[in-house]
């Protein structure tokens, strides 16, 4: 099941590039819970909050896009090293910055989304402590 894991989670990066949110809505479990935890530990619940907690996110940016760089499979959860560009709003600096997020997955869908700012973070989340 990790292979199909780590496909369904490359598809979401895919579908919230191309602003598809039924792809993303299809892939998530109604009860999704999203954790970004800097810099204000906002949480989402379903694709909603989801959606909320990436707009938050975004929201000081006239140009985003976020990319999954490294997919790693760790059972029935998906470590994902993701690379973000950015402008910022008034100021117009790119920014450019690579972040972890842990998706763990059930019954074919993803249930949760963990945001960490350090590959140390992520891996220490899914028992990958080096």
């Amino acid at each position: 099941m990790s292979r199909e894991n780590v496909e369904l989670v490359r598809r979401t990066y895919e579908a919230y590039a191309a602003g598809d949110i039924a792809a993303l809505r299809a892939a998530s479990a109604p009860d999704l819970v999203t954790v970004r935890y800097e810099p204000d530990a906002a949480t989402g619940h379903g694709i909603e909050g989801f959606l909320q907690v990436a707009a938050d996110w975004t929201s000081d940016f006239d140009e985003f896009s976020i990319t999954a760089d490294e997919l790693i499979d760790a059972g029935e959860q998906v470590v994902v090293r993701v690379h973000q560009c950015a402008r910022g709003k008034g100021s117009g600096v790119m920014v450019e910055a690579d972040f972890w997020f842990v998706h763990t997955l059930g019954d074919g869908k993803m249930t949760r989304l963990d945001m960490f700012a350090t590959q140390q973070e992520a891996f220490k989340a899914v028992g990958l402590e080096e």
